[in-house]
């Protein structure tokens, strides 16, 4: 039931990509022959002028069927056909599809925003001092309150803190209330110059990553990386970092007995350093729900979407770039799902704001220049605008094929990593049972 609700959602996700087409050339005076939501045999329909409206057996999307679709150069196009109408108008009936995503997700994340969500954060103990600020705070401080704000979460010493202006704390140190009063410290020291403590555990495991695959779970607690002792996240992240090898060794503390892992490392993408990561966050110490009213929830909405384009867009810059990074960074219709299950804990805002995400996605990708895609019948009528004359037929057939071609080569492969990293992540897991097993025997 659970997967068929992703696929449903994911079916509503395309049929409001649809409508976004049907919305323009219905505008710009094409006869749209089809509309309907779901593919295969048709259950029910009806006709409402020259469109027939339809339900169809399969629920994962839809299609519309405009007259006059096919470039065809014996074909007189009429004036309702899409092809007879002018290319720029194509363009904007083409992108109206993706644009339609952007819209919905747009007020998806601003819906997440409303409803609320469950945030993480770590709570207000120090555990790394820069040396520059060693005079007022030390490791283990627990800061009470900023400017007579009470402090429940890390973030708060961000927002409570002035920028050059006089700051009064009070912090509990060794069980005793200390008051500190100083125009030194900056918002930005909180992340930059003071850290909070964050024990080696494992908060979330991203899908598909090195961690995933090689059986890594949520509360590991690491031991060691590579033989060497850790004390906090800090140590591990810097000992992972600088590992010379493609692969580390962790040990790892789960219920109460100790196991090796070795886990293989892979770039960062969204990373320019070159840094390499297994795809792990740390354990959040305090959790609580967060809701904002309409105008912050419209601004964050707006913000998070432009933010998550941007972030997407230079992930597929240097996919393109460095094409064998693919193998490790490309999943499909089965990652999707286990990260839905993942945010599904996480309650209706988080749930919302992923559904956000891949309507975002959907823009993304199909405004890629890849024939077949939205993006690649863009190129095409940009071609036909610039040298006022369409590409010829039989060219675009074979553009059209070659991308068709290298689209179902994709999701193949797509859907190989996934069935892959599950494998490889349930044999890790059956390791880690059969070894727990001998060790009690």
């Amino acid at each position: 039931m659970f997967i068929l609700g992703v696929l449903i959602a994911l079916g509503v996700l395309v049929v409001v990509h649809e409508f976004g087409h049907f919305l323009a050339a219905r505008a710009f005076g094409v006869t749209v022959e089809k509309f309907s939501v779901g593919f295969g045999p048709k259950i029910i329909g009806y006709k409402k002028g020259a469109t027939e409206y339809l339900i169809s057996a399969i629920p994962l999307g839809g299609y519309v069927k405009m007259k006059g679709d096919q470039p065809d150069e014996k074909h007189d196009f009429q004036a309702d056909d899409f092809y007879g109408i002018m290319w720029w108008k194509r363009i904007l009936v083409v992108f109206a599809g993706p644009f339609a995503n952007l819209i919905l997700g747009i007020v998806l994340l601003t819906g997440s925003f409303l409803v609320g969500r469950l945030v993480e954060d770590q709570a207000p103990i120090i555990g790394r001092v820069d040396e520059s600020v060693e005079q007022y705070f030390q490791t283990d401080d627990r800061i009470v309150f900023v400017n007579d704000q009470e402090v429940r979460i890390w973030s708060d010493l961000i927002r409570f803190t002035n920028s050059d202006q006089e700051d009064v704390f009070v912090i509990e140190r060794n069980g005793e209330e200390k008051q500190i009063v100083s125009s030194r410290i900056e918002p930005e020291h909180w992340y930059t110059k003071l850290l909070p403590a964050v024990p080696p555990i494992v908060g979330s495991v991203a899908p598909g990553m090195p961690a995933y695959r090689s059986g890594l779970k949520e509360d590991d607690y690491i031991v060691e990386v590579a033989g060497l002792e850790i004390d906090d996240w800090y140590e591990m992240r810097r000992a992972i970092i600088d590992h010379p090898d493609d692969e580390v060794e962790l040990l790892i503390e789960r219920d109460g007995s100790q196991h090796n892992v070795t886990v293989p490392l892979e770039v960062n993408l969204l990373d320019d350093s070159g840094e390499r990561i297994i795809g792990i966050t740390q354990k959040m110490a305090v959790q609580y729900f967060e809701q904002f009213g309409l105008g912050d929830s419209i601004r964050y909405g707006f913000y998070s979407s432009v933010g998550f384009i941007s972030m997407n867009y230079q992930a597929l810059f240097k996919l393109i770039t460095n094409p064998f990074l693919a193998k490790d960074h490309i999943g499909g219709p089965v990652m999707i799902v286990t990260m839905s299950r993942q945010t599904s804990y996480m309650g209706w805002g988080a749930i919302i704001a992923f559904v956000a995400s891949i309507s975002l996605i959907l823009m993304i990708m199909n405004l890629l220049p890849i024939p077949v895609l939205d993006g690649g019948h863009i190129f095409f009528f940009l071609v036909e605008g610039i040298f006022k004359k369409p590409l010829g037929y039989k060219t675009q057939i074979v553009i059209q094929q070659i991308g068709f071609f290298f689209l179902i080569t994709l999701m193949i492969f797509a859907f190989y990593n996934d069935i892959s990293r599950i494998a490889r992540r349930s044999l890790s897991l059956r390791d880690y049972q059969i070894n727990n097993e001998m060790i009690e025997e």
